[in-house]
């Protein structure tokens, strides 16, 4: 059974000052977590989507087998010339055996002036 699951990625945050606004990069770490005990899945498919929704980047040139209780991570670098604030990634997943759902989250971190900034997003299980 094929699964698909949406995540949002916030590539950049904005500082404004009165009129002024400053934009910072984000590095983003897409965490895949297998949270079923007995089974594991396959991921196939990691696709990095601009706020345009077109393809930017494929992360992985082949599938990945998470086993049971197990995580495996994906890292998007900060970009100082990116300001992509409604990005997204897809992932495509599948298990031989009926299981427990992917658990998608992305770990957004960077730094503005002498402050560390960072917060979390979860994927959304959707149909395509």
């Amino acid at each position: 059974m094929a699964n698909t699951v949406y995540v949002p990625v916030y590539k950049s945050f904005y500082q404004f000052y009165g009129n002024t606004r400053d934009v910072y990069s984000l590095t983003s770490t897409a965490c895949l977590h297998n949270i079923d005990p007995k089974h594991a899945i396959i991921v196939y498919t990691i696709e990095y989507y601009g706020s345009d929704g077109k393809l930017i980047k494929k992360l992985i040139d082949q599938p990945i087998t998470i086993k049971p209780w197990s995580s495996r991570e994906i890292t998007l670098q900060a970009s100082i010339d990116v300001e992509d604030f409604g990005a997204h990634l897809i992932v495509r997943w599948k298990s031989d055996q009926p299981v427990n759902p992917l658990m998608l989250e992305v770990l957004m971190a960077g730094q503005m002036q002498n402050r560390g900034v960072s917060f979390l997003t979860r994927g959304y299980e959707i149909k395509e």
